[in-house]
Parts: structure tokens; C-alpha cells; sequence
């Protein structure tokens, strides 16, 4: 039988995760003593299908591009950017599915993985700070954003998307950063994501302080 060392509880049937510190736990897993049968889960063959086009027609894609390219070399190989473009949108797709039974967690993720995207592309093409002008501010603004109405649309516990919202609302704070050391050389994004994130932040501690605490205490295991 398993059990949970951290709350000392022992664990019924077969399970990855203890229900109520979301540790892992020890022991051999009994599937007799499971409550509910497993139940197969049904494959998409529209979904398979879809994804099967799309990587197709990226790989076609990038087969055109390179090809145009080696026959009319004269403009430099911006092939690799196509390529390089292509691939991106690739890692960002795989996060989305990876993640996409938690959606404020998927969208936090998103501002993460878009935004360190943004820069690599604004590095390697000269840096002409466009990642941290425009990229960084809106998508912490628009992030914000989302996360609420998805809670308010799904009727999401408080303590589903607190803390994701409390994170990207440092990342929106911390373009403060940027704009007092001078980094930034377009001023309105980063004070709009500032202005909203304060705003946000602020909510957050004086009408959900207890639920903010007691989910840190249950992440942190306090």
C-alpha cells in the first residue's frame, strides 16, 4: 500500500500524487484496492488528423522556403529565420498541449516561454530592445487579463489561479526595473503593465490575503 510521509496518511489503489500535499508517493500500488475502474480514454482522430496537417504543411513550408533560397541566394539565407520562426511556434504549441488542463498555469507559462522567445529573436537580430518595449509589458498586461476571465468564465476557485496571478503580477511590477535603469526606451507599455499589476497586486492582498496565505502555506507545506 502507498502513503504519504509528509501527512502520514496511507493512500488507497494507485495513485501519483497524495490528494492533499500533491507529494509523491512511497510504497507499492495496489490496483485491487482502486475504487474506480480504469476507463480507456477514446483517441481523437479529428485531433491526430489536424496535427498531422499542421506538421506537415510546416515542414512544406520551411522546404519552399529553404529551396527559393538556395535557387535566389542574392538576399542573405533568411531561410533560417523562417525556419528558426517555425520552430518557435512549435515549442509554444507543445507547452500549450503540455499544459493545457491547467489554464491559468498554461498562461503564465506562455508569458515565460513567449516572452524569453521574444528576446532570443530581438537578440539575434541586433536587439533593438522591442522584446522588453512592447513584448514583456503587453503580454504581463494581457495575461492579467485573461486569467480573470477565464476564472470568471469557468467559476475557478480563488485558490485555482491566485498564485499564477500573483506571479505574473511581480513579472508586470518588475518593468518598473526596466524603466528606472533605463532599459526600456518606450515608456507607456511598461507603465500601463506597472499601473495594472500595482492595481491587481493590490486586490489581491486586501480582499484575498487569506486565500493567497493559505494557498502559499499549501505549496510551500508550512
Amino acid at each position: 500500500m502507498q502513503h504519504c510521509e509528509h501527512c502520514r496518511v496511507e493512500l488507497l489503489g494507485s495513485q501519483k500524487r497524495c490528494p492533499l500535499c500533491q507529494n509523491k508517493p512511497v510504497g507499492d500500488p495496489d490496483a485491487r484496492e482502486n475504487r474506480f475502474p480504469d476507463v480507456p480514454k477514446g483517441k481523437s482522430s479529428v485531433g491526430r488528423m489536424l496535427f498531422a496537417w499542421v506538421a506537415f504543411l510546416s515542414v512544406c513550408a520551411a522546404a519552399i522556403c529553404v529551396t527559393i533560397n538556395l535557387i535566389l541566394p542574392s538576399g542573405g539565407w533568411w531561410s533560417l529565420f523562417v525556419i528558426a520562426g517555425i520552430i518557435s511556434l512549435w515549442v509554444d504549441f507543445a507547452l500549450i498541449l503540455k499544459k493545457r488542463k491547467n489554464l491559468p498555469k498554461n498562461i503564465l507559462w506562455q508569458v515565460a516561454v513567449v516572452s524569453l522567445i521574444a528576446f532570443l529573436w530581438d537578440y539575434l537580430t541586433g536587439f533593438h530592445r522591442w522584446s522588453l518595449d512592447y513584448v514583456l509589458p503587453i503580454l504581463c498586461s494581457c495575461a492579467m487579463l485573461a486569467m480573470t476571465v477565464v476564472a470568471k468564465v469557468r467559476r475557478m476557485d480563488i485558490q485555482d489561479y491566485i498564485l499564477y496571478l500573483v506571479i505574473d503580477c511581480v513579472l508586470g511590477i518588475g518593468s518598473l526595473v526596466f524603466l528606472l535603469t533605463g532599459i526600456v526606451q518606450i515608456i507607456i507599455p511598461s507603465a500601463l503593465s506597472f499601473g495594472a499589476s500595482l492595481v491587481f497586486l493590490a486586490f489581491l492582498l486586501f480582499f484575498e490575503g487569506k486565500a493567497l496565505l493559505a494557498e502559499l502555506q499549501r505549496r510551500l507545506h508550512l
